[in-house]
């Protein structure tokens, strides 16, 4: 596969089917390969039926106690990929999985960030991302803020301050 085109989306909720068939006409109608959905407001035991016939395989993880979270990784039945492994956070706010498309072994990862407390959840969900991940890497989610305010924003600012960003470990190259 010389590329694959990703979506990332917040669907705010995806329990009325109407909405489920609206956001995966989308997807389909913009040729994704590989799309990240968060937000889907299902519990663990009420999750409906995804529509299989253009996203053939579905990764989730969804929260026990709230219908508020919950994430998707979706891939379309033009992608060849080979489960290899996968990490699911119990709440509903990140999911990874690793396998190989082609030869290539890549990590997906998808993460709905909590609207309070993101630097130290990032941090800690970055660090059992960096253990789990190998090949090439690729993340999308809702992370609550803008990393690049001037490119991501209307109004140029960010709720997390950048100077706070450049010295969070999450954020740093090394």
């Amino acid at each position: 596969m010389a590329s694959i085109k990703i979506i990332s989306y917040n669907v705010r909720g995806l329990n009325s089917p109407s909405k489920r068939s609206q956001v995966l006409c989308f997807l389909r109608r913009n040729k994704a390969d590989v799309c990240l959905l968060q937000e889907m407001h299902f519990k663990r035991h009420r999750i409906p039926t995804m529509n299989r016939m253009y996203f053939c395989t579905w990764y989730h993880s969804d929260s026990d106690t709230s219908a508020s979270k919950g994430v998707r990784i979706g891939l379309s039945k033009h992608v060849t990929f080979s489960l290899l492994d996968k990490c699911i956070d119990t709440e509903g706010r990140y999911i990874f999985i690793k396998g190989k498309l082609g030869t290539t072994v890549f990590t997906i990862g998808n993460v709905y960030a909590p609207n309070s407390e993101q630097i130290p959840w990032l941090t800690a969900t970055f660090k059992k991302l960096s253990a789990f991940s190998e090949g090439t890497f690729i993340l999308g989610g809702d992370l609550k803020f803008a990393l690049n305010p001037l490119l991501d924003t209307s109004n140029g600012k960010t709720a997390i301050h950048l100077k706070v960003l450049a010295c969070t470990p999450v954020f740093t190259v090394s």
